[in-house]
């Protein structure tokens, strides 16, 4: 496995929430961006879980195109976050039913992550959404920027 593809794993793995932007269906042509908590497939596609009256769910349902960028964390405030590591994945946000062998791994491995999440899932209209990616954007601080494709990850 590359170095590369062992940092964006070190950072998504090591993180739990991530600002997830997507195309705003009240203001077009304009990015929204929302705080949101993620977990991991196995691939490592991020899973998140919104509810259906949230705003970037009903942009998700207009274009599922999204970015989700997180951000190693900052131990002091005085640091300079743009020496710190992030990462923005680029991908497509599709909806997972609540049945199936697959998807309810799914939503159990997001829920171990999240237990009081669990207790969403009957209001509000919340549902599990799984990003695929399409290309990931790390920068390790100064110098150590690249693109990364989704293949790249599962290398080992």
């Amino acid at each position: 496995m590359s170095s590369e593809a062992k940092a964006v794993k070190k950072l998504i793995e090591q993180q739990n929430f991530g600002v997830l932007s997507t195309m705003s269906v009240d203001v077009e042509g304009f990015p929204f961006g929302s705080v949101t908590p993620y977990s991991l497939t196995e691939n490592y596609n991020p899973l998140i879980f919104i509810s259906n009256l949230a705003q970037h769910t009903k942009n998700i349902t207009k274009d599922n195109r999204v970015s989700l960028i997180v951000l190693e964390n900052l131990q002091d405030g005085t640091e300079d976050p743009q020496k710190h590591g992030r990462a923005s994945i680029l991908g497509r946000a599709t909806p997972l039913e609540t049945t199936g062998a697959e998807n309810d791994a799914k939503y159990q491995r997001y829920f171990q992550r999240f237990p009081e999440a669990e207790g969403y899932q009957n209001t509000h209209g919340f549902q599990l959404y799984e990003i695929t990616p399409v290309r990931i954007r790390f920068i390790g601080g100064f110098g150590k920027i690249f693109w990364l494709e989704p293949q790249q990850l599962l290398a080992s």
